[in-house]
């Protein structure tokens, strides 16, 4: 066997075990958050290091609000009108004692790897952003479920193309 075909086996194992220990990894990372939104927690984060974790007994117990948007997506013909409940993401970081004050932005991470990452001014912009449990009166589904959305979702009231918004939202990282 000569070196080059030696050098190329020896990378391709390299790749393929670096491979492998990341698969573990996140098969670890996605049954860790799936449990999460089994129980319907949600957990804050300050720069990657979870400061709190919320249930829905938590959640309802905070101011919590009904409201309307427009959902699109790509395989509706026009938006749909939804009424959602949930909490303005800013009353959400004051009920818990975290200040948005000096900060960048949260990057809001779903169970199944979507991020959004949202300013801090949209996020103190009043009537705007929402983390919602419910859709027309019912919760959202889970994530195992066949149409489920939730527990929690991200509801962006000024995005108008929906694009922004998350379902099977498990994480909220303030930076």
């Amino acid at each position: 066997m000569s070196k080059t075909n030696r050098t190329i086996i020896i990378i391709l194992v390299a790749l393929l075990a670096i491979t492998l220990v990341g698969a573990v990894y996140n098969m670890q990372y996605a049954r860790e958050k799936a449990a999460m939104l089994e129980a319907a927690e949600i957990s804050v984060l300050e720069n990657g290091r979870e400061v709190c974790r919320l249930n829905m007994d938590a959640i309802n117990k905070l101011t919590i609000t009904d409201f309307t948007a427009r959902l699109k997506s790509s395989v509706m013909k026009s938006p749909e009108e939804h009424t959602y409940t949930g909490i303005a993401l800013h009353q959400l970081f004051a009920s818990t004692g975290i200040s948005l004050e000096d900060r960048k932005r949260v990057v809001v991470r779903s169970v199944d790897g979507y991020a959004v990452p949202l300013t801090i001014k949209e996020i103190q912009t009043l009537d705007n952003i929402y983390l919602v449990f419910k859709d027309n009166g019912e919760y959202l589904g889970s994530y195992g479920a066949g149409n489920g959305q939730g527990p929690y979702m991200i509801v962006i009231r000024g995005d108008s193309y929906s694009q922004r918004w998350a379902k099977y939202v498990c994480e909220l990282d303030i930076q």
